[in-house]
């Protein structure tokens, strides 16, 4: 897994600057890979100047072209590359404690949002505000001298309540303020929305807001059996789900799943099934002709 935070964080290659724990980076594509497993512990606004890239999420795919904006929350994803143009963006990264201590410290009457269980991609509904500020903070990078960070601080913070008052927004402002109203992060939410991406343990625990030792406790309270054997068992889950209802490759399904490696896959997939994958899918086929014959109207 490519620890995106890491990657791009006091890299040479992007122009950026950094403001306390915020992160504003012009993001101009390197990678060589079509398709590429990124995490990151911070969330982080992404707005396309230039070309598209496809973010996947556990429950969806979402393609961002130029002039459309994305929120992504902390966590992993995979990132799919187009190649026939080249791609540029402006990212902010911004820790969930950034956003919670915003609106606690706000004197604003901010509307009351039913929190919801929202993706880990939420796309923007771009208002005359948004665009106007990615392209403010855009024009600071070709300048010579690097703008006041307290300047770049503020502007951030009076986005973030303009976006609590944007009625098109409401599942971003859900999520801003779900932050507010939960001491810890649900360990069900994060593994539920991250479970096909091979992090580590340690990963998963920062990503939940907890130590190594306190992650095994609670998550060992919420699920009865440990995070290896919880891991194992919804990888197969899904990629069974997948199985039945897709023609995707060996290969393309251990990378989908969070297996380490293809005969991984097909290893503890028979374990589980009794079938390789590919023989599971054969009586899938075959159980439906037969399915399809008995059904056929006289």
């Amino acid at each position: 897994m490519v620890n995106l935070l890491e990657l791009v964080s006091g890299n040479s290659i992007f122009k950026q600057f950094k403001v306390n724990d915020l992160l504003f980076l012009e993001y101009k594509c390197v990678a060589d890979q079509s398709a590429v497993k990124v995490w990151s512990k911070y969330n982080y606004f992404l707005y396309v100047v230039r070309g598209k890239k496809m973010w996947q999420s556990s429950r969806a795919k979402y393609c961002v072209r130029e002039g459309e904006a994305i929120f992504v929350k902390k966590g992993a994803n995979i990132i799919h590359q187009f190649f026939e143009e080249g791609f540029c963006s402006l990212m902010i990264f911004v820790p969930d404690d950034f956003i919670s201590n915003v609106i606690k410290e706000s004197c604003a009457s901010i509307p009351k949002y039913t929190a919801e269980n929202t993706d880990t991609v939420i796309c923007l509904y771009l208002d005359e505000v948004l665009p106007a500020y990615f392209h403010s903070v855009l024009s600071y990078f070709s300048k010579e001298k690097p703008p006041p960070g307290n300047l770049l601080e503020i502007k951030f913070k009076e986005l973030i309540l303009d976006l609590l008052l944007s009625p098109r927004n409401e599942l971003l402002c859900s999520y801003f303020k779900s932050l507010c109203d939960k001491s810890k992060t649900s360990i069900r939410e994060i593994m539920e929305s991250n479970f096909i991406y091979n992090l580590k343990l340690e990963e998963f625990a920062y990503l939940s807001g907890r130590s190594i030792t306190s992650f095994k406790k609670d998550f060992t309270n919420t699920f009865n059996c440990t995070p290896g054997k919880w891991l194992v068992k919804r990888r197969l889950e899904h990629a069974k789900y997948l199985l039945e209802m897709t023609d995707k490759n060996i290969n393309e399904l251990a990378f989908e799943t969070g297996f380490e490696n293809a005969s991984h896959f097909i290893r503890v997939f028979k374990q589980k099934y009794g079938l390789a994958p590919l023989q599971f899918k054969k009586s899938i086929i075959e159980h439906t002709k037969r399915h399809t014959v008995n059904t056929k109207p006289l």
